[in-house]
């Protein structure tokens, strides 16, 4: 069952949720292919391993402390017998304003967060993997990020309120740049180091997602349908972004096992 807590009021300009999930089966391993979505956070794996499936067919095994960026295209979750998850979900700027470290650097990929962060982090790890609660593991977390914030390294910038707009895509990037109050440049930039990938690709992932929504909610809706509630330019406009993101086709995608939200 997944059970989600919110954040301690001063760490909600960086932290949206605290996400926990624990899965029991039967199955060696039991696979859940995951599209795009729009976010980054810090994933903790406090029991079996987990393993992935990229997209040309190479596994790896995940490490149990990870910072995931914008991912870009479809893999699929091994899920191991006695799964737990601990997610951090950050806000879109969140990790680069607490450690002032660009995005870009876990664009389409993942890193320890002790690699990334240092030994306190490892103690961190320890006392989750050893926590009886949900509750636990939120407080030992907070206890770290609290004393964080104190001194985070990117002051908040008009840009981080756009960023955080959960209907991004229906702007054009004109319009959010100026309500960013930046240049166009000035915005690619600053986009860039928050969240890893360029404004454009973002709107593309955000509308996407939003079309995956609709569809997992709705299977009986055509792709003609979705593609005209979602303001693509036309069905094939979408079908173009399916088969990037996702590396297949919809009849090809098993939407009653994905991982959509």
């Amino acid at each position: 069952m997944l059970q989600i807590l919110p954040p301690h009021p001063a760490l909600r300009p960086f932290i949206k949720a605290y996400w926990y999930l624990q899965v029991r089966h039967n199955n060696p391993r039991m696979s859940l292919p995951i599209a795009p979505i729009p976010e980054t956070a810090l994933y903790f794996y406090p029991k079996d391993k987990l393993y992935v499936n990229y997209l040309d067919n190479s596994t790896q095994k995940i490490p149990d402390n990870i910072i995931i960026g914008q991912t870009t295209s479809r893999h699929n979750l091994l899920i191991p017998s006695n799964y737990l998850m601990f997610k951090i979900l950050l806000q879109p700027s969140g990790f680069f304003r607490l450690f002032g470290i660009p995005m870009t650097l876990f664009t389409g990929s993942y890193e320890e967060i002790s690699l990334v962060l240092g030994n306190e982090i490892k103690e961190i790890r320890e006392r989750i993997e050893n926590a009886a609660t949900f509750g636990e593991m939120v407080s030992i977390t907070e206890g770290f990020l609290l004393r964080k914030i104190v001194e985070y390294k990117v002051e908040k910038h008009a840009i981080d309120a756009v960023l955080e707009q959960s209907n991004f895509h229906h702007f054009s990037l004109d319009q959010l740049a100026q309500d960013a109050c930046l240049s166009s440049r000035q915005f690619e930039r600053k986009f860039l180091e928050r969240t890893g990938v360029s404004p454009k690709f973002y709107s593309r992932i955000s509308r996407f997602n939003q079309a995956m929504k609709l569809k997992q909610k709705a299977p009986q809706l055509s792709w003609m349908h979705i593609a005209y509630d979602c303001e693509y330019f036309d069905h094939n406009h979408l079908l173009r972004d399916f088969k990037q993101f996702t590396g297949a086709v919809p009849s090809g995608f098993d939407f009653e096992k994905a991982v959509i939200y």
